[in-house]
Formats: C-alpha cells, sequence, structure tokens
C-alpha cells in the first residue's frame, strides 16, 4: 500500500480542515479521507503513476502518485 500526502487550502491561506480528499486512477478512486485540522490529508491507495485529486467530490488538480501535492479551494 502507497500513501500520498494532499495538503488542502482555502483562497485566505486557511487550512482545508474536513474536507473529503481521494484520488482517481484509471483502474477506479480510492476510499474518500478526512482531511486534518491543518488541512492534511493522507491518502492511502494501491496504484500508482497518474492521479487525479478530488476534493469534496470535485476535480481539483493532478499529481504522480506516490507524493505530495497542494491545493487551494
Amino acid at each position: 500500500m502507497h500513501t500520498s500526502t494532499i495538503y488542502v487550502r482555502h483562497g485566505d491561506r486557511s487550512g482545508g480542515s474536513g474536507v473529503k480528499v481521494a484520488l482517481g486512477f484509471p483502474g477506479g478512486v480510492t476510499e474518500t479521507f478526512i482531511a486534518d485540522r491543518y488541512g492534511v490529508a493522507e491518502v492511502e491507495h494501491d496504484s500508482t503513476g497518474y492521479a487525479t485529486i478530488f476534493v469534496n467530490g470535485r476535480r481539483q488538480g493532478t499529481m504522480v502518485a506516490p507524493g505530495e501535492a497542494s491545493v487551494t479551494l
């Protein structure tokens, strides 16, 4: 199992506490993980490679997983 870290921020640079984060791979989408009070979500996944980042069900960007990415809402 692999883990990717997604940092979620709002436009005012505050953390995205409590948002739901998932990664989409060609084979499917991971389960949903909740960002902590600092807006950090540790997403566990079996697949690797290019992934789409979903925050609260909306596409917010892409990344290479496993890895780290930042998303601004």
